[in-house]
């Protein structure tokens, strides 16, 4: 027995390593800068934090922040993976420095992958900026990417680590600019875990009132977002889709995002856990 558990416990170790060896989760940037600098070679420039966020990656063009006015659109993006760098293909801005990318600060010309967000792959978040100005509805956007992928929405409540460091975020980021727009797309771990509806509804009131309370008062936009991996359990009519499109109340400044359990379709599941798998 004893003989089987050290076993048991070898791969889960195995596999934890290979996973955070792979997507340079902390702390292997801290070993692996430690292990170049006793060699005498140069740090790399990729860095990720305690929360998995993006904080370093080399090659980004650091512009001064955009200057807001009625024509920019400042759009925080906080949920799980599929507002975070962990889609297939990356992305860049079509329009220069009128599509920004803010985090801790600083504004970089949007392109794949975004800091201060999950992972290290390409997002969405990029694409649907320029669309937003090749279609006239803003002259800039900036993104303020934030999502954590494999969250809970317990995290992101009032007193959760990730509502912490929402709020910290927003503290920097409100010095200079005022939030047009918050998409909250999260959900799939929740489906997974067997969260009840009232309890994740309840906790997503708590989150808005976190938010107000921060003075933000631009429309949150809310997607359907259940469906991760070929879960035989899953169905589109399943307690937390439920839950989340009951959210909407537009007299509280609450809207229908994108249902992204209906775009989605399954094979994007398995290629993405493929390239994960992969990277």
């Amino acid at each position: 027995m004893t003989g089987l558990l050290a076993l048991a416990l070898l791969v889960v170790a195995y596999v934890f390593g290979a996973y955070s060896f792979a997507l340079d989760l902390w702390p292997i940037h801290v070993l692996r800068n430690a292990k170049r600098s006793a060699i005498g070679q140069t740090e790399l420039a990729t860095r990720f934090d305690s929360f998995g966020r993006l904080t370093g990656w080399g090659g980004k063009t650091e512009i001064a922040c955009p200057v807001q006015d009625d024509r920019t659109a400042v759009v925080l993006f906080i949920g799980q993976s599929n507002q975070a760098n962990n889609a297939g293909q990356r992305a860049e801005s079509q329009f220069g420095e009128s599509v920004a990318a803010w985090f801790d600060g600083k504004c970089t010309v949007a392109a794949s992958p975004l800091l201060g967000t999950t992972g290290a792959m390409g997002e969405p978040l990029t694409p649907f900026a320029n669309k937003l100005v090749a279609q006239g509805v803003f002259d800039r956007v900036v993104l303020v990417p934030s999502a954590i992928g494999g969250t809970k929405i317990e995290r992101w409540t009032k007193g959760g680590d990730l509502n912490a460091m929402m709020m910290r975020a927003l503290d920097e980021l409100q010095k200079n600019y005022r939030i047009t727009h918050v998409v909250w797309h999260q959900g799939e771990d929740d489906f997974r875990q067997e969260t009840s509806p009232d309890s994740y509804g309840r906790m997503f009131n708590e989150m808005v009132e976190t938010l107000r309370r921060r003075n933000v008062g631009a429309p949150i936009l809310v997607s359907v977002a259940t469906r991760c991996d070929d879960d035989s359990k899953w169905s589109s009519d399943n307690p937390i889709a439920r839950a989340q499109r009951v959210l909407v109340d537009e007299s509280r400044g609450i809207f229908a995002g994108v249902d992204t359990d209906e775009l989605l379709m399954e094979l994007c599941r398995k290629l993405g856990d493929g390239m994960k798998k992969a990277a």
